[in-house]
């Protein structure tokens, strides 16, 4: 099999990365282990670059942390002050200092437990401890909670109704799809998260307009993650997937964002798949799994086009119902590992 294309869904500790912006101070070194949690970097809030003169030689060097007011280069009325915290920036060749300062500041956590390989002034690099199931993209802040199925298998969408107050603090399994009239109760209700097959384009530039909002309110929110693990639109949620999933529940799991994953906790095995299993990938049976009973060579398809087909039993919609029985061109099948 080994025509069929691989998409390969886990990731043994993945490598995690925490993107910061000019002012944010990381709190961790290379070789660091931390827990679910603990700080990775002080982040400044709505960061604006303020420049003042200097009025001697000696210039504070760039990178420096400082707190509002205080005196970083000079004595008396000529010495450099800010108004709010944050840090250095960069001597200008006129002779001012440029800073990046914030009134208010939070902090980054990690919502895994691993080793920290990597600090730079870009972003910090993360190895966590446990494995991943990697999806196709992730919008929000890195978060972490309970995993609670919300649906009744992974072809079913979340309905706004579904979501209450007894789900605080959790990530919600949300089946094929969600829109955003969920997405937007679930963050009033205090929801760390959701994992979802498929969503519509519209809705993910809804929540992204409604995150940014959230953003620039005065007081910050807890972190909120929508992770996608399919594509556009409707998806139901890859099984493999599913399976890793639902045995999860009850748990601690985490939503990276990037790489978008899930990550769940080091004791947990990944099922291993059957050479022969396969997904189908194309619009007509999108998402039904199978096993791959022969290669049934050239066939015409749609427009007369010649391609290579296989004969594929789906796995039943109804337990207990026969296997169907279809052929599908190689291109439209998929291996999960």
């Amino acid at each position: 099999m080994g025509r069929v294309p691989t998409r390969v869904l886990t990731i043994r500790e993945p490598r995690l990365w925490f993107a910061l912006a000019v002012g944010d101070i990381p709190q961790v070194g290379a070789g660091d282990h931390l827990g679910v949690d603990d700080p990775l970097a002080i982040r400044l809030r709505h960061p604006a670059v303020a420049e003042a003169a200097l009025h001697g030689p000696v210039a504070p060097e760039p990178g420096r942390r400082f707190e509002a007011g205080e005196a970083l280069a000079g004595h008396g009325r000529n010495a450099i002050r800010f108004e709010g915290n944050g840090s250095v920036l960069y001597r200008t060749s006129s002779g001012r200092v440029r800073a990046a300062v914030s009134r208010h500041q939070d902090s980054l956590l990690s919502p895994v437990g691993g080793t920290i390989e990597i600090v730079e002034a870009s972003g910090i690099q993360l190895r966590a401890e446990g494995n991943g199931l990697r999806g196709v993209m992730a919008l929000g802040e890195p978060s972490h909670g309970r995993l609670l199925v919300a649906v009744e298998g992974p072809e079913a969408e979340l309905r706004a109704s579904q979501v209450d107050v007894s789900q605080a603090g959790s990530i919600l399994l949300a089946g094929s799809r969600v829109d955003v009239e969920a997405l937007t109760r679930a963050r009033a209700m205090g929801v760390h998260g959701m994992i979802t097959g498929g969503m519509i384009g519209k809705d993910l530039r809804d929540l992204a307009a409604s995150l940014a909002r959230q953003e620039a309110a005065l007081h910050a929110s807890p972190p909120f993650a929508l992770l996608v693990m399919d594509g556009y639109g409707k998806r139901p949620i890859p099984e493999l997937v599913w399976e890793c999933l639902v045995e999860a529940a009850g748990r601690d799991v985490a939503i990276s964002i990037d790489p978008p994953a899930a990550i769940l906790d080091a004791g947990q095995t990944i099922p291993s798949r059957h050479p022969d299993h396969v997904r189908l990938v194309s619009a007509e049976g999108n998402g039904r799994t199978g096993r791959v009973l022969e290669l049934a060579g050239l066939r015409r398809r749609a427009g007369g086009i010649p391609m290579e087909c296989a004969r594929v039993a789906l796995t039943p919609l109804v337990q207990g119902d026969e296997a169907e029985i279809v052929e599908v061109p190689l291109a439209d099948l998929e291996r999960d590992v």
